[in-house]
């Protein structure tokens, strides 16, 4: 989220005791079947959305492509489907942005009711790339165990069919696996079918000899319980914190930007920060761990408050940020739940007043984009910054910063966050008329201000160490990438 939509958070609580406009319809179920013509309705809604929107359609996918896939998908749209059927055309073409603030999903009280109630596969798993592991100590199979093939097709297969569903910045794979951990059983129920039992083959740890069980379905309510208690999840997260690990190396955990914008919680990260460099500062500190591996982002700013104690220059939070429109098109299709009456005038007001049109586009005006100079405080010592996939958004947003410094290594996985471009800010939420399905497109794009040429277009940041959590390291709950940094560490 960025300043805008902080802006206009005071409105969206002013109006939200008002009722929608829009009458209440009856969520449509899965196996729902709709015409032709309510089908091509919903996908040229979808279109133009997507194309009057989204500051960054053809980023990494060129306007002919995305034409000839708009134009397939649509003439494909030609007899009576289901739900279902529509959701499995249209999804794909929208993960075609590459752009992991891109969603597009089935409607609200339908994803509901089966999170709730969908039977499913029972078992949370855990990718290690394509290797998918099981993640739950009381599972009817051995923790660790490598899971190779469903009803006899193999994980590879199914992980090829998953991944167009699946969204991600650019064209880095490692935001996908860490989101398939969280999702599989869902994706596996959306193109396979309901199903009751599952034969499973699977490779138990320290084997090389593959067996074969049948395992029964669970609800979705039943396989959250079990996500919940998984073993890879992490104990007392929280969303900041440090500490001294010995006399000359500090752990920063910074798990998430996303704490609000109330003043309260405000002064307590600024307070926070404060402490935490004064503390690196009074202990004669030369090395700095900073943990953002579970950082998916959260509220623009925060990141760049971090980096003011890090930084050897000053800084913008972006080299630039564009809009496609300052108006939102399409107001008859807005979700009436996110934006109900006066919020999308109180939005464009806000946009207005933020950017100005250049050529065919419009900018941040530069009193918007604001410049943060060095702490005094700050820590100039070596930083040691520890990524992965689920380093996203504002989490990735630190990390490309930090590229400007010559004191920073980074150590684990390649981000899930684009190292360069990503789109974020307003974000609109449509629901299509027939269907119900969700879209929501991202207003403005940015561009991070780091060295030319570091990175492949597409990419994460990547590491310098590549550190990857082996099966054993993954059985034993061993940190694999926090031992080598802490190794390396004393090698220098």
């Amino acid at each position: 989220m960025n300043k805008t939509s902080q802006a206009v958070l005071a409105l969206l609580f002013l109006f939200a005791g008002l009722p929608a406009v829009a009458a209440k319809r009856k969520v449509p179920s899965l196996d729902q079947k709709f015409t032709p013509a309510q089908l091509q309705e919903d996908l040229r809604v979808l279109r133009n959305a997507m194309e009057q929107v989204h500051p960054a359609l053809y980023l990494y996918s060129p306007k002919a492509e995305f034409d000839a896939l708009f134009d397939k998908t649509t003439r494909g749209l030609n007899k009576p489907m289901t739900l279902r059927e529509f959701y499995l055309a249209a999804a794909p073409v929208v993960e075609t942005a590459k752009c992991g603030h891109s969603y597009f999903d089935l409607p609200r009280k339908l994803l509901k009711q089966l999170d709730r109630d969908a039977p499913g596969f029972p078992i949370p798993l855990f990718f290690i790339g394509p290797k998918a592991l099981v993640d739950f100590a009381d599972a009817e199979l051995p923790l660790g165990s490598e899971v190779t093939a469903i009803d006899g097709i193999p994980m590879t297969t199914l992980i090829e069919r998953y991944m167009p569903f699946i969204r991600s910045d650019g064209l880095n794979m490692t935001l996908k696996y860490r989101q398939l951990s969280d999702e599989f059983a869902l994706h596996h129920f959306l193109l396979g079918g309901k199903k009751t039992v599952f034969e499973v083959e699977y490779l138990p740890p320290n084997t090389k000899e593959k067996k074969t069980t049948n395992l029964s379905a669970i609800t979705s309510r039943q396989l959250t319980k079990r996500l919940i208690k998984r073993h890879s999840a992490p104990d007392n997260l929280r969303n900041y914190g440090f500490r001294m690990l010995d006399e000359t190396t500090g752990l920063l955990t910074a798990n998430s930007f996303d704490f609000g914008l109330k003043k309260k919680g405000r002064q307590k990260y600024r307070d926070f920060l404060k402490q935490t460099f004064e503390e690196l500062q009074t202990n004669n500190a030369k090395h700095l761990i900073i943990d953002v591996r579970l950082n998916e982002g959260g509220y623009v700013g925060y990141e760049s408050q971090l980096f003011s104690y890090l930084a050897k220059k000053p800084f913008r939070e972006a080299k630039s940020s564009i809009a496609k429109t300052l108006d939102i098109p399409l107001e008859k299709y807005l979700d009436k739940k996110e934006f109900f009456r006066g919020v999308e005038r109180a939005v464009e007001k806000s946009l207005n007043k933020e950017f100005k049109k250049v050529g065919n586009l419009y900018q941040v005006i530069d009193e918007k984009n604001k410049l943060y100079k060095p702490k005094a405080n700050g820590f100039s010592g070596k930083v040691y910054f520890l990524i992965s996939g689920w380093t996203f958004s504002g989490g990735t947003v630190l990390c490309a910063l930090a590229l400007q410094n010559d004191n920073v290594t980074y150590i684990g996985e390649e981000t899930g966050g684009g190292h360069e471009f990503y789109t974020a800010g307003n974000m609109v939420l449509y629901s299509l008329p027939n269907t119900q399905c969700q879209l929501e497109v991202p207003m403005i794009r940015y561009q991070n201000d780091l060295p030319e040429g570091m990175f492949p277009k597409g990419s994460g940041v990547r590491p310098k160490h590549q550190v990857i959590q082996t099966q054993d390291d993954f059985i034993k709950g061993r940190d694999s990438v926090m031992e080598f940094t802490r190794n390396l560490i004393k090698m220098k």
